[in-house]
């Protein structure tokens, strides 16, 4: 059981005094800083939805600790509480690299996040122990831990008895074509996810992080043709600026990524087409489609698909809009450019 996957458990209660009061934690060590942190975001989402209690879990993000969260909001009687209300949360917090196992597992995890939040709306109400809470809370990880491993060994079981297994990584004569693709974009606008949803190898990982890339390999067939992807999964981060020049050689493909939540991610693309096309010259040669990702989160977005569509047609690149969290579109957008290449090279 990788117990690194999970970072942290959280329960918040709101204070009528101090408003955010983290009551309960696991590990013991989490910062005060991180805990403040996590437990007033949390409880402003909550306050910020007028009492209504959503009946599953969410994620949401931190991007200043690099974390994010399931969240699972608790309402309880209490009349010893103006309104006689008593609100909580618990918050399960992850590292942002690993949203995608965690996206896979959202529709196992309510269940046991939803038997843990009664319990502990019984415990609150009767005012009964306050260690069963703790109690429950731990009991919560374990649950969750359990299921990450179930997954794992089912991901597992899956790409051993796919149609091409691992020995045709190895035997190339069986590989008709073989085309690199590199993902790039602003940090946190989804690159990894969006691979990883594609690959369907959510636990499986080569990362280097000392250079800043994450390459994945997937073999497809398009038209009696099996084609294995090399998907090389780009840094953003300014510090990876100097080597990023060495991955571009070699693309035949191009996903430019961006968060239509983040303006700054969707205005950065004119420049990672223009450190791209200084290395491998993205013209007829070389496909590429930008990628408008988290169209899942059609409240908060903030790109039209209109201003998108017209950056694709200024930079002659094709833009489909997707969602790593859902997978719509992830897929598609993999084989689409695996069939041109496909055409390309015939």
């Amino acid at each position: 059981m990788d117990e690194s996957l999970v970072y942290g458990i959280i329960y918040t209660e709101v204070d009528e005094v101090v408003g955010p009061n983290p009551q309960i934690w696991e590990p013991a060590d989490l910062s005060d800083d991180l805990l403040t942190h996590v437990s007033i975001k949390a409880i402003t989402l909550l306050t910020a939805e007028q009492g209504l209690i959503p009946e599953s879990i969410a994620i949401i993000p931190f991007p200043s600790i690099g974390l994010k969260g399931l969240i699972k909001f608790i309402q309880f009687r209490d009349d010893d509480r103006r309104g006689g209300v008593g609100q909580a949360a618990i918050t399960l917090l992850f590292n942002e690299v690993d949203d995608i196992v965690f996206y896979k597992g959202m529709e196992y995890f309510n269940p046991d996040f939803n038997e843990v939040a009664q319990k502990i709306i019984e415990i609150e109400e009767l005012k009964t122990d306050r260690d069963k809470i703790q109690k429950e809370i731990k009991n919560l990880c374990v649950k969750v831990l359990e299921i990450l491993n179930d997954l794992r060994i089912k991901e597992t079981t899956l790409q051993e008895s796919e149609a091409f297994p691992e020995e045709y990584f190895e035997d190339k004569d069986k590989i008709d074509y073989q085309f690199k693709i590199i993902v790039c974009g602003d940090p946190m606008v989804g690159k990894t996810s969006t691979i990883l949803r594609f690959t369907e190898s959510a636990f499986d990982r080569k990362y280097i992080p000392s250079i800043g890339i994450n390459v994945k390999d997937k073999i497809i067939r398009v038209k009696k043709s099996n084609i294995q992807l090399v998907i090389w999964d780009i840094a953003g981060q300014s510090k990876f600026e100097t080597m990023r020049s060495a991955f571009y050689k070699g693309a035949r493909g191009v996903l430019l990524v961006f968060d239509l939540t983040n303006p700054k991610s969707f205005n950065d693309l004119r420049n990672w087409y223009k450190d791209i096309n200084k290395h491998v010259h993205i013209d007829e040669q070389i496909i590429g489609f930008i990628l408008g990702n988290k169209s899942d989160k059609v409240e908060e977005r903030k790109i039209t698909k209109k201003e998108a569509t017209s950056l694709a047609n200024e930079l002659n690149l094709e833009y489909i809009e997707t969602s790593a969290l859902t997978g719509d579109n992830v897929k598609e957008s993999f084989y689409k450019m695996t069939k041109y290449l496909y055409e390309q090279s015939k």
